[in-house]
């Protein structure tokens, strides 16, 4: 028994699920999800990298900025990572942070749900004085009054979707079918009878005979955090994602959501549930719309690649005198060129920063 007859039995008795549905089940489900389970994800032996698998340089740029923001707006000096994964990336900022004499001017919490991962959190920063919650709930409650950082890398891609497509003025979404024939899960096109979704105003500026994708999770847990947030709070969210007219190249007709399996994309999501990560583009209009009508201001948004030369990433050139192409310094130095250079890495990813400017009621 395994997650693929639990959503087969599912579908005897509905039919058929939503994508937010399928995904939530294949990711999150607590016995059998993707990142719920104890397997390795990240690195050679998983299914991706990540900035902080690549080089502890993203994690050194990474904590100056949070220092650096701390001072410029004064906030609290408190630093909130969701969805921290291995440790890895909070171990760099923490190493930093120690060898400039700052360690213990800053707390580091992290928000992670899977117990999995908080196992590998607890084994990386054993010794640290991190505090690791397992819900978002659990972090409101213990910071009723927060006005410090929110860091979030690679989350927001990670939030269940629906996908739409408007077909002969009408708007279709497009769901999950069980074929006996196959023995497959498979995509059926329905009626979306629901008006409260506001599908032509959300989609106005995107070509509707596109698969369109919006994360209604994602949004609603955008929403709680700037609710809960104090004046001034900065968030930085990382991650791939699309803007504007971007979303209207005929590359993206069918969506941009895919799986990936042994570092090899999945161009049908609905293979090997709960053994590969499902993902999509943040579309980061809606991630501006959702700040603006919480009073977030958008201060920045560039490439990754830019964000980290602008803030120093050339600065952890090591002039390596070393002729062994292995060495830590050389290693290091064709980390910092793939910062820079690989279309993935540098072009392949966004950075946004916002501020909460004021309260709304």
């Amino acid at each position: 028994m395994g997650l693929k007859d639990d959503i087969r039995r599912y579908l005897e008795q509905k039919h058929w699920i939503t994508m937010e549905q399928f995904m939530e089940l294949a990711l999150y489900h607590p016995d059998f999800g993707y990142y719920m389970s104890e397997q390795k994800k990240i690195g050679k032996n998983g299914d991706f990298y990540t900035s902080s698998s690549v080089s502890d340089v993203f994690g050194k740029i990474w904590a100056d900025v949070f220092a650096k923001t701390i001072h410029e707006h004064k906030l609290d000096p408190i630093i909130v990572e969701f969805g921290a994964g291995t440790g890895r990336f909070a171990k760099q900022v923490l190493s930093r942070w120690k060898d400039n004499g700052i360690g213990k001017q800053i707390s580091y919490t992290i928000v992670e749900k899977s117990p999995y991962h908080r196992q590998l959190l607890q084994n990386e920063l054993t010794g640290s004085s991190v505090t690791i919650f397992c819900s978002f709930e659990e972090l409101k409650e213990s910071y009723p009054d927060f006005k410090g950082i929110i860091f979030a890398n690679e989350v927001l891609d990670a939030f269940p979707l629906r996908i739409f497509q408007k077909q002969k003025n009408n708007w279709f979404e497009k769901v999950i079918v069980f074929d006996e024939d196959t023995d497959e899960f498979c995509f059926k096109y329905i009626k979306a009878s629901d008006q409260s979704l506001s599908l032509d105003k959300r989609f106005a500026s995107r070509r509707s005979d596109f698969e369109l994708e919006v994360s209604f999770q994602m949004m609603n847990w955008l929403n709680d955090l700037y609710e809960w947030t104090g004046e001034k709070s900065v968030y930085f969210f990382v991650d791939y994602g699309y803007r504007g007219e971007e979303w209207n190249r005929e590359a993206l007709k069918e969506g941009s959501i895919r799986g990936y399996h042994k570092h090899k994309i999945e161009n049908n999501p609905l293979t090997y549930p709960g053994k590969m990560d499902i993902t999509y583009h943040v579309d980061w209009d809606q991630v501006e719309n959702a700040a603006k009508g919480k009073g977030i201001e958008t201060i920045h948004f560039c490439m990754q690649g830019e964000f980290l030369l602008k803030e120093g990433l050339l600065s952890h050139l090591n002039n390596a005198g070393s002729t062994d192409p292995f060495s830590a310094g050389h290693k290091r130095n064709r980390a910092i060129r793939s910062f820079l250079l690989d279309s993935t890495l540098a072009n392949g990813f966004q950075v946004i920063k916002q501020q909460k400017k004021r309260t709304v009621l």
